[in-house]
This record gives C-alpha cells, structure tokens and sequence, in this order.
C-alpha cells in the first residue's frame, strides 16, 4: 500500500456531481489540515478524495502508516468549526482516504479517557473470564426506550433477572424515567458504557451497532468492534417500504447474527432480497407489539390526525436556507395547509424531524400540535390516532397491526427509489390509500368509511402479521438463547482477518 507522492488530489462530496482541485498532497501536518479545511466549502456528510491518472478519477489510496493512525486514531485529527460542526479525515476499510464534515455527537475529551481504561479493563476480563459475557440492549442513539428493545429488555427484567442483560440510555433523554429502579440501566458515555461495548458478547436492539456508541464515530478501535459485535436486529417496524443499508447483507461482516420478522411475507424479502438463510431471519413478531393489546385498542377514543414524514438522507446537515426550499419541506406544508382547511373534527397532530418543526412558521403551526418526545412516546400517541398519514415510513405498518387506516403521501417517489429504495412496488401499496391526485381526495375516502380499514384490509392482515398475541419477546428470548455465538465469532474472525490481508496487500 505504498504510493507515490504527487503534488495534488481531488475531492468530491458524496451528493455532488462536483470535484475540486486540491494544489498540493495530503498530509496529517496540522498546518496542512487546517489549510485544507479552509481551502474549500465542506458539505455535509462525506466527502472522498481522489487521484487524476491517465485522464480518470481514482480513489486516493492511503499509505499504510496514514491508514493505521486515520483508521485507528481519526479522532486525533478532528477539528471543531466555528459553525459548531466537526471535521476530519479519515480511512475506509478499503484504505481509501475519505472526509467527515457533521454535527457535534457529544463525545468528550473525557468520555474517551473513559474509554481508554474502559477498554482496557474489559479486554483483560474478557482473557480471563471469556465466558458468562452480558448482552448490551439499546434503541436509536441510546436516547430511546419505547420501542421493540425497550419492550424486550422489560420482559427479561421480569422473568430472566439472573441473566446479564444491560440497557443503555442517556441521562438527558426524557424516557430515562422509564427505567429507574430497573436493575442493569447503564448510563451512555459513562465508564461502564465503554467497559460493556467491549465485554458484551451480543447486542441486542431495534438499531444498528453504532446507536450504542456515538453518531458516526466511525473510526478507532471500539468503533470497528462496535461495528463487528455480533448483534440481533429486533427492526421497528415491518420491512417493505424502506431499503436497509447494504451493511444489513447476508453476506456482510456488518450484517446482524439474526433479523427478526414479523411474517412469511417480512421472511421472504430477508432470505430472498438480502441472502439469508431461514433461521438467521425467524418469525417471531416484533417485541414492540407486546406493549398492544388490541382488544383494548379497538374501543379507544381516536381523535387525532398523524402526520408523521419519514427524514430524508440527502437533508442530512444543510443549512436552514437550502432546508425552507426543499421538496420535503415544501410538500409537508402545503400538506398541513390541506388538512387545516378541511376543518375536520379531529386533532392535527404533526411528528417529524426537528429541523422541520423548527422551520414552521407560527401561523403554519396554528391550531395544530408539534409532537416532541418531551409530549410523550410515540406508541401511546397511536393509541389515539384516527388515521395516519406518512410516505414511506415503518410507522404505517404498525398503524395496519393497530387497525388504524393509513394514507400515504409519496411526492418524491421518483427521487426516494432511486437514493434510498424499497423491496415492495411502490405504485401498488399493500394496505393504505396512496394520494394520486391531492390529500384531501384521500382522506375524504377514509372519512367515508368512518376511519376504518376496508374489509379487504381486514382480510390480509393476517398476511403481514403472523402474531397478535403479545408473546413476541418470548419467542425472541428463545432465538436468543439458542444463538450459537462461538460457530458466530469464529467466522467473524475469519472474515475479519480476510479483510485485514486485502487491506494491507491490494495494490
């Protein structure tokens, strides 16, 4: 991996088309870092640098010293903005060399002294206690305790004390409540957080790894044995609309030891779609479902409207000016405007981004309610919900399990498929009704049948849902148990090692 050095490189944001000339090599220098900061209009998330030989652009390949400290030790060469934003280059696992220009994610100089004797506390524990290793449970960026792993951990806590099943969960997050006086509640960011990333012998949660660390923090050494831990994906919702990201591949070093599903249907996009076998994607219905009874649901008063507009990837990190004129942002108002002069006999309620709370203006917002976490979890909001109306959002799978009718405003159709992607015909939605001309048209259709799902939906919901008992944890705790982790981390190994041989011998 030892390259020749030049007197320029070139880099080209991942939403771009566009690529800048940089005058001079790359180097760790930190006068030359902060020259290269400055020289050009970093955006936001990733950016990756490239050679111009014979006329075509080439990755920029690392030497293997810059790969070792940028793979290993990224955190180093970090540099906080004036803006509030971070930046910094880094390695991929293909030794190219890439950018990172986002938000602060909270890690401190002294969190990662806390991770340092952390780490090393629990890889000497782990040589001579390799065994009886605890499992780690956590949701979306350990802030969350209201979905599938927030329900499992209950039931584990209930009938299974003796096992060693930890939940991880920031102090600040308003669901902290939830949890006191429950044994095993690690705080994020503390010294037991870090022992426990490396002691643990499983994850378990409705997240990818990286929620149990900090948000892309994706290099150092607890990031790639965060990023390799062997790991249960309990989902939040059922798959169909939405791609998973390729590191969910069967095949991938990344992908999750067993993928939880809610139906043969949710089982044949797993094994069919992303190559797993059959018992590394059991039916077992999603924990968070456990929380309804749906006896009691059907005699609930339902007086709201639910928007709830799933984020869009290429919105990561722009500033509020490109935000105000987005499609995204444009479409969900004119949306809300619909629905206020529709005078209905229902709440509004409106459950997104920040971001997009934070750009309604006051008289866009009146006589409608900003749903926050501070106002609630979501799974009680939906126990009052007449009918919801998303694009491409999970939430609507869970709204067919609770009976509720659901109409789906996909406006940027074109643009989702081809950058984010689903499993499913998106011109042909197996439950809901889809705007094809206005909202109002939509709605008015479910009004008429006094905010119930059709007969035809009634009828194939048993197709989507192969459980409506509320046992899901229990079945989930039985694959637990039945994982044979030492057959896991020995290929694990395998493959890592692989990886690490065409990292330092390709050319």
């Amino acid at each position: 991996m030892i390259f020749t050095k030049k007197n320029s490189f070139y880099i080209k944001s991942r939403h771009t088309t566009d690529i800048t000339r940089v005058n001079n090599d790359f180097s760790l220098r930190k006068n030359n870092r902060q020259k290269l900061q400055r020289q050009l209009a970093w955006r936001p998330v990733y950016s990756d640098a490239y050679r111009l030989e014979n006329g075509e652009y080439k990755r920029y390949r690392l030497s293997f010293s810059y790969f070792f400290l940028l793979f290993f030790f990224s955190y180093k060469y970090q540099t906080k903005l004036e803006n509030g934003m971070i930046w910094y280059p880094f390695a991929t696992k293909k030794g190219y060399l890439s950018f990172s220009y986002r938000s602060d994610n909270g890690f401190t100089k002294k969190m990662r002294y806390k991770q340092f004797f952390g780490t090393v506390l629990a890889s000497i524990v782990n040589i001579c206690f390799p065994f009886r290793r605890p499992n780690l449970i956590f949701e979306k960026l350990s802030f969350r305790a209201q979905e599938s792993a927030f329900s499992y951990f209950n039931y584990v806590n209930r009938f299974y004390k003796n096992e060693k099943n930890y939940f991880i969960i920031k102090k600040e997050s308003p669901d902290y409540t939830k949890l006191e006086g429950l044994s095993n509640v690690v705080i994020h960011g503390s010294l037991k957080h870090f022992y426990l990333l490396i002691r643990s012998n499983l994850f378990i949660s409705s997240e990818t790894p990286g929620h149990a660390y900090f948000w892309r923090e994706n290099m150092g050494l607890t990031a790639n044995v965060v990023r390799t831990k062997p790991y249960v994906f309990l989902q939040h919702g059922v798959l169909g609309f939405k791609q998973l990201d390729n590191l969910f591949y069967g095949d991938r070093l990344t992908a999750p030891v067993r993928l939880i599903t809610s139906s043969q249907f949710e089982q044949d996009i797993v094994t069919q779609q992303l190559e797993y076998d059959v018992e590394r994607a059991p039916i077992t219905g999603l924990a968070r479902w456990d929380l309804i009874d749906l006896k009691q649901e059907r005699t609930n008063l339902r007086d709201k409207v639910l928007l709830f507009y799933t984020w869009r990837p290429w919105l990561d990190d722009v500033d509020d000016a490109t935000f105000v004129q987005s499609e995204y942002f444009l479409s969900i108002k004119v949306a809300i405007r619909s629905l206020k002069e529709m005078n209905l006999d229902k709440q509004i309620v409106v459950m997104m981004h920040p971001k997009m709370h934070a750009a309604l203006n006051d008289n866009e917002i009146l006589n409608i309610k900003l749903w926050t976490d501070e106002d609630g979890p979501l799974n009680e909001l939906m126990s009052s919900v007449a009918v919801l109306i998303t694009d491409y959002s999970s939430l609507s799978w869970e709204a067919y399990y609770r009976e509720i009718p659901v109409i789906f405003d996909m406006f940027d159709q074109q643009r989702y498929e081809k950058e984010v992607g689903s499993y499913i015909d998106l011109n042909q939605v197996p439950f809901g009704n889809k705007v094809i001309k206005n909202l109002i048209d939509s709605l008015e259709t479910v009004i008429s049948r006094q905010y119930q799902l059709s007969e035809e939906e009634l009828k194939n919901k048993k197709r989507y849902f192969a459980f409506e008992d509320q046992n899901a944890s229990q079945r989930i705790h039985e694959v637990v148990k039945n994982i044979d982790l030492r057959a896991i981390n020995r290929d694990k190994r395998r493959l890592m090692f692989r990886a690490i041989l065409r990292i330092i011998f390709k050319k």
